[in-house]
């Protein structure tokens, strides 16, 4: 099978992340893998795994531009021929179904709905496909909701998965993080970490809070913020600094930029934390790598971590934008015996049965479209 993904850029996200992963077990299990995108850092890993990648412009949003990029967008898909295309983005999407309606091609498409983004007609293109994927209950509930034009026999939960040979205490960089904790200040002390893009949707400002709260009860407490700001949302960064300082907590809260060790940083971290407000997250990979490296969580009661976390089990829920029920909940994790957790995302969520999901809604997809022709 020739399977190509289309994604906005190969940088920093789960996203990507999910696209790499997926490269390299589509290639491994003997497909030919494309990748399109804008270009970015993860490009290299795309390559290096035996797939193939395509420069292409498919992020700007600039709708004077939007004709000739399908243009050049459908070039490059006749030049493929893939059997099957996935798009994991909304630019990307409208691009590709634009691209895809040439008489020539009309080939078979996927899409997975990565985010919970407004709905409205230009969000709408993500459950446009032949198929939809969406990454947890909580996906499939707002796509129910919010688009009920949408044939359900369309839609499929697959959880995003997590690449276990990487989240692996087997595979950690002892020096890296023996430097970064010495860097940090990080010996003895209870670290609270939130992975991710700093944006207003994150809900940091309410960690930030909750550390302000237990300057007393748990004064060993650090926060690490680990991520750069994203693009256009600068100035949440500097609110955040801001806050910290108004709070008297800048001593305790580390914002350390983006950071390619995860699996490191989840290893040294006494806790992982997911604190989305107002837009859930749609799935909550971070929450479920920590996990994968035996790291308890707390999470914001609301979204894809409810298929992921156990209460009581992996960790504790808030609610969302509550720093008093944070603090709690940071507290309860600093006073529970937590057993082996890194099982329950061995058997439930991994990369490899992400990856044999979707080559399973693929073949379904071409196996249909080939009885349709004959009948």
């Amino acid at each position: 099978m020739k399977i190509l993904q289309i994604l906005p850029s190969l940088d920093d996200g789960g996203v990507e992340r999910g696209t790499v992963d997926s490269n390299r077990i589509y290639v491994a299990s003997g497909h030919e893998s494309w990748v399109i995108s804008a270009g970015g850092k993860r490009v290299a890993e795309i390559e290096t795994d035996g797939g193939k990648h395509l420069t292409l412009d498919v992020k700007s949003k600039n709708p004077l531009t939007a004709f000739p990029r399908a243009m050049a967008l459908r070039r490059a898909i006749r030049s493929i021929r893939p059997d099957i295309i996935h798009f994991r983005s909304r630019v990307p999407g409208w691009l590709t179904l634009w691209a895809n309606a040439a008489s020539d091609l009309k080939l078979p498409v996927i899409s997975t709905m990565h985010g919970l983004n407004h709905p409205c007609f230009y969000s709408s293109v993500m459950v446009r496909a032949d198929r939809v994927i969406c990454v947890s209950s909580a996906g499939l509930a707002f796509v129910q909701a919010n688009y009920p034009w949408v044939n359900a026999q369309k839609l499929q939960i697959i959880p995003r998965g997590v690449d276990i040979d990487t989240f692996s205490s087997e595979k950690l960089d002892h020096a890296w993080m023996e430097e970064f904790c010495n860097h940090y200040q990080l010996h003895r002390k209870f670290v609270a970490t939130v992975v991710g893009r700093v944006s207003a949707l994150k809900g940091i400002d309410t960690l930030v809070r909750a550390a302000a709260l237990l300057k007393t009860q748990l004064p060993e407490l650090t926060i690490l913020v680990v991520g750069g700001p994203q693009k256009n949302q600068e100035h949440v960064l500097d609110d955040l600094h801001t806050l910290a300082k108004e709070l008297d907590v800048h001593d305790r809260v580390h914002f350390t930029g983006s950071q390619r060790k995860i699996p490191e940083i989840a290893a040294l971290s006494s806790v992982v934390c997911s604190c989305n407000t107002k837009k859930p997250e749609s799935f909550g990979r971070t929450v479920a790598e920590a996990l994968a490296m035996n790291t308890p969580v707390v999470a914001a009661k609301h979204g894809g971590v409810l298929d992921i976390i156990r209460e009581g089990i992996d960790g504790f829920f808030f609610e969302p934008g509550n720093a008093e029920a944070l603090a709690d909940a940071l507290l309860k994790i600093k006073n529970t015996e937590f057993g082996d957790l890194r099982s329950h995302i061995v058997e439930h969520f991994t990369a490899e049965c992400l990856a044999e999901k979707t080559l399973a809604i693929y073949s379904n997809v071409l196996e249909h479209r080939t009885s349709s022709a004959l009948t």
